[in-house]
């Protein structure tokens, strides 16, 4: 009899390590390739980092670190906030400035929309 229970509860065990390990994995944290920055310097989003800020449906906001690999490795917090249409972001709370001015800054937040599932169309009509 207590052979059989030990045997039970070695397979309950084994079956729930291995689900906590499936959750674990997929609860990870991501570094995501958002762009060559130069020829020699990567942009990564790291997904872990993501604060979503938005308040309501036309203030969009959010924050999140993007990591430039290349000879050395730095990182940088891109803050971001949408206001009547117009989107401002600024890196490491310096000075803020228009999206539009920025290709990289772009691409981070057409990504950070739909990751913290915020891309909803806004119109002002």
């Amino acid at each position: 009899m207590l052979k059989k229970f030990f045997c039970v509860a070695i397979v309950l065990a084994t079956f729930y390590g291995a689900a906590v390990l499936l959750v674990v994995n997929r609860a990870a944290a991501q570094d995501i390739w958002i762009e060559s920055y130069s020829s020699r310097v990567q942009c990564y989003v790291m997904t872990e980092t993501f604060i979503n800020r938005t308040q309501y449906r036309d203030n969009r906001a959010f924050s999140v670190d993007v990591k430039f690999v290349g000879a050395t490795v730095a990182v940088h917090n891109y803050s971001f906030r949408e206001n009547d249409g117009i989107i401002w972001f600024n890196v490491n709370g310096g000075a803020d400035d228009v999206i539009f001015n920025d290709e990289l800054a772009k691409r981070i937040w057409e990504f950070g929309l739909k990751y913290l599932g915020i891309d909803y169309e806004v119109r002002y009509d």
